[in-house]
């Protein structure tokens, strides 16, 4: 019997984190699963729910994660949601956050455009609101950026850093999140490794900061402007956005089919930012790796 116990419970009596994750993750599916029948319910005239109206952001994943895990932490683990940094809405941070993630991505299609790995098509002053899916829009940028940032850097990685650490918390959720993507059409090694550098500019936003808000307006931003302001794969996703850059050249310069997360470009500006986010001083706190965080 104790064997037993020892496989699901730690030396402190507490549910070993992979065992929380899977339950959490196992309610998540289920909640949709069953939401998602229930929106495509027919009638004797068709669908009891428009399929191709907003209803579509509620056949995603997205919204459940948020709320199962606001579940679990409220009324399961009776935690105040500010524990896996859901304070109060930080304005100032969604702000600064957007702007990060809008210049870093905006960085990389300018020097990809300089180097001749990319060709912008169109003209700059004439952006093509008429292709925008604002359905599309909500569901890439908000729903995936915050969904995404509360389950991954909210719940599971203040789980991993009070158990293991927050360095320990935050590679196996960069190697996690980077897997969650391998599905993807045209996926490469290094896309996988640019999705895990991204995953440490999350992570580390969130410890720097100590909520959520920052990494997931940067989240939302880095993938709105791939898709919906300069037109390249999210992904492997193909998307259209306000202008038309071409990516072309090798796979390994210019991203590819997988789109800007795929380019070598890539990994040197987020391995930059990623430096520079672990090293610099914020108002005079360096960041710690231990399980205290922030010195």
């Amino acid at each position: 019997m104790s064997i037993i116990k020892t496989i699901f419970k730690n030396r402190a009596g507490q549910l070993r984190a992979g065992w929380d994750i899977l339950l959490l993750l196992a309610a998540v599916i289920g909640l949709a699963r069953v939401c998602s029948y229930v929106l495509s319910l027919r009638t004797g005239s068709g669908y009891l729910f428009d399929p191709h109206g907003w209803v579509q952001i509620f056949k995603e994943i997205g919204p459940y994660i948020v709320i199962t895990v606001c579940f679990a932490v409220r009324v399961v683990q009776k935690k105040p949601l500010s524990s896996i940094g859901l304070t109060v809405p930080d304005g100032k941070r969604l702000f600064t956050g957007f702007l990060a993630g809008a210049f870093l991505l905006t960085a990389v299609i300018v020097i990809l455009l300089g180097v001749g790995a990319a060709e912008f098509q169109g003209v700059w002053s004439d952006p093509q609101w008429g292709r925008i899916n604002l359905i599309g829009l909500v569901t890439v940028g908000a729903v995936a950026g915050i969904s995404e940032e509360v389950l991954f850097r909210g719940y599971i990685q203040h789980l991993l850093s009070s158990r293991l650490s927050p360095l320990w918390g935050m590679s196996i959720i960069a190697g996690t999140f980077a897997l969650a993507h391998m599905a993807n059409d045209n996926f490469t090694w290094l896309s996988a490794l640019n999705i895990a550098l991204v995953s440490f500019i999350f992570s580390l936003a969130t410890l720097r900061t100590g909520n959520l808000y920052f990494a997931i307006a940067l989240h939302a931003a880095w993938n709105m402007f791939q898709g919906y302001v300069f037109g390249v794969a999210v992904s492997g996703n193909p998307a259209e956005g306000l202008y038309t850059v071409h990516l072309h050249g090798a796979d390994w310069l210019s991203g590819g089919a997988f789109g800007v997360e795929g380019s070598v470009i890539t990994t040197l500006v987020l391995g930059l930012a990623c430096m520079l986010m672990w090293i610099v001083p914020v108002h005079g706190q360096k960041l710690r790796l231990d399980r205290s965080g922030i010195a």
